[in-house]
């Protein structure tokens, strides 16, 4: 074992300890992100938020992944390519490769995670389908469906004026409580 790693000249000891290193510190965070023990230290980048652009990538996790894709591209890419700076490139260039796809991988995760809770206040300005027949001001409530951000909600509404039929359009002017709205005909 000795001998094989004092075979290898500067190049391939720098690429393999890169890769070793990478792949165990890789390990450890994969088993604490499955414990629940995963924390990632993000770089203070100036106040720029990962959705606009370059923050999202300067992180912990982030490191270990390029230096991984770096370290493993240069102990394979060595018998493949004779030229020491095109095996550094193509080094660089997976590295790189890794971190795109942790981040393309991660965001996708987070839009997992995106807030879809309902509430009633988004339905203001929207138009409606009367599914009941709404009474005019003051004389009872009807039934209106709106959709809000994709799905349809059912709500009690009532009529800002005149009386609107089942199955006519109106639009939601304000909200009365957590599930009525007041709604004007169109």
């Amino acid at each position: 074992m000795i001998e094989a790693w004092n075979a290898l000249d500067g190049a391939q000891k720098v690429f393999w300890g890169v890769a070793i290193v990478a792949s165990i510190v890789f390990v450890i965070q994969t088993i604490m992100t499955f414990v629940g023990l995963d924390n990632d230290t993000d770089v203070d980048t100036g106040g720029l938020d990962a959705d606009e652009g370059i923050s999202g990538f300067f992180s912990l996790k982030n490191l270990v992944n390029f230096l991984l894709g770096y370290g493993w591209a240069g102990v394979v890419f060595k018998s493949l390519i004779p030229s020491s700076l095109w095996i550094q490139l193509a080094a660089v260039g997976v590295g790189l490769l890794f971190v795109l796809v942790w981040v393309v991988i991660i965001r996708q995760v987070m839009k997992l995670g995106v807030d879809k809770t309902f509430h009633i206040e988004e339905t203001v300005g929207q138009i409606a389908d009367v599914y009941l027949r709404i009474p005019a001001s003051g004389e009872g409530s009807g039934k209106v469906m709106v959709s809000v951000r994709g799905s349809v909600h059912e709500l009690e509404a009532v009529a800002q004026s005149a009386a609107i039929p089942t199955g006519a359009k109106a639009k939601v002017v304000s909200v009365i409580n957590s599930d009525t709205v007041k709604v004007e005909g169109i």
